[in-house]
C-alpha cells in the first residue's frame, strides 16, 4: 500500500466519522426543546422520520418504584429476575422476560385504595394488624407462572449515595396483598 493509497483511506475514514457525528448529533439536537440554535440542515434532514423513536427508548426514571412479586407463605420471589442472571442462564432463558409483563397484567388489576404505603420491610409490614387481606386477581397469561397466594411490592431503589448499605437499607414501599387465579392452558 502506498502513501497515496493510506492517505486516500484517512479522508474517507474521516469523512465517514463526519457524517456519522452528524446524524448523531442531528438526532440528538431534534428531540430537545426549541431554543435560540436552530439548524436549518437538521429541519430539512426530517429526523423524527429517521429516527422515530428518539432517544427516549433508552431512558427510564431510575428513581422510579421497582414492582417485586413475592410468594405470600416462603416470602421467596415468585419472578425469575434479573433476566442476566444464572437461573436464567445469564439471558438465554427468556422466562423472566415474560414474567415483567405477567406481574404489570397483575398489578394493574389491584385498585388504587387496596395498596397499603410502609415505611419498614415488607413483610413486616405485612404482618401487622393481623395481616392484609388478599383480594382476588384473575391472570390472564396464556402460559400464567404467578398464581396464588403473593404480595407485591412497588418499592423505590435504594439511592446511589446509600448503595453500600444496599442490603441493610429499606426504602418505602407500597404492598398488596393478592390470590391469583390461573387459566389452564
Amino acid at each position: 500500500m502506498n502513501r497515496d493509497d493510506k492517505k486516500s483511506y484517512g479522508v474517507y475514514f474521516v469523512a465517514l466519522l463526519f457524517v456519522v457525528f452528524l446524524l448523531f448529533f442531528s438526532s440528538i439536537h431534534s428531540v430537545l426543546p426549541r431554543n435560540a440554535l436552530t439548524l436549518p440542515l437538521i429541519d430539512m434532514l426530517n429526523m423524527e422520520t429517521w429516527f422515530p423513536q428518539g432517544w427516549g427508548f433508552y431512558s427510564k426514571d431510575p428513581t422510579e418504584p421497582a414492582i417485586h412479586i413475592f410468594d405470600y407463605e416462603t416470602k421467596e420471589p415468585s419472578t425469575s429476575w434479573p433476566h442476566n442472571s444464572k437461573q436464567n442462564l445469564y439471558g438465554l432463558k427468556r422466562d423472566g422476560r415474560a414474567q415483567g409483563i405477567e406481574a404489570g397484567l397483575v398489578k394493574s388489576k389491584v385498585p388504587d385504595d387496596k395498596w397499603v404505603t410502609c415505611e419498614e420491610a415488607p413483610f413486616t409490614c405485612a404482618a401487622e394488624n393481623g395481616g392484609i387481606e388478599a383480594m382476588e386477581v384473575h391472570n390472564e397469561s396464556p402460559f400464567p407462572t404467578i398464581c396464588g397466594d403473593h404480595l407485591i411490592v412497588m418499592q423505590e431503589p435504594v439511592p446511589w449515595a446509600w448503595s453500600k448499605y444496599k442490603d441493610t437499607a429499606v426504602m418505602p414501599s407500597q404492598i398488596a396483598r393478592v390470590n391469583v387465579s390461573c387459566s389452564a392452558s
